[in-house]
């Protein structure tokens, strides 16, 4: 039996820090799951049990590889054990949370695209040779893909070495 769930994209506080957290629970009230912590509910979408967890799979591991590029490029975001940096703009924490909620149904595309993110997450930097072999669809979900990781804060204060920053 596949249940039904609500996945959800929110975020809260913890301990003073602000994260954002994907998650999946069969309430219709998600702010009872996480101990009260979260505050604002942005998204929040029924799926299947199987599929939210996909789904959840697939938004956390491109999370995780957008803050692993953002480490390599030396700049800090908060770290919170409970979910992603608040540092991380709402817009594409609801794209990345967008693109692959909307995906879920064509199971040919999702396989492909499930491979694209698990290479790219092999490779830990972006470079523009997954793109080369592609085409149609699969081609444009990697280049939307691409567009959502390369986020990197604008103020250079997040930078950790700033040895290579111009002196005037």
């Amino acid at each position: 039996m596949n249940n039904a769930v609500n996945l959800y994209l929110a975020s809260g506080v913890s301990e003073g820090i602000g994260f954002w957290v994907v998650n999946f629970t069969d309430e219709d009230n998600v702010f009872n799951s996480l101990d009260s912590k979260l505050l604002e509910c942005y998204r929040k979408e029924l799926f299947g049990l199987e599929g939210a967890i996909e789904v959840r799979e697939a938004i956390n591991t491109t999370l995780d590889i957008l803050s692993c590029d953002t480490k390599l490029d030396k700049y800090k975001l908060d770290n919170n054990n409970i979910g992603y940096s608040s540092e991380i703009p709402i817009y594409i924490i609801e794209d990345i949370f967008d693109l692959w909620a909307s995906n879920y149904n064509n199971k040919i595309l999702w396989k492909k695209y499930l491979g694209i993110l698990n290479f790219r997450n092999k490779i830990k930097k972006n470079n523009r040779y997954i793109q080369i072999g592609l085409k149609g669809d699969t081609y444009k979900f990697a280049i939307k893909l691409d567009q959502l990781m390369s986020f990197r804060p604008i103020n250079l204060s997040f930078r950790l070495d700033k040895s290579k920053d111009l002196m005037w």
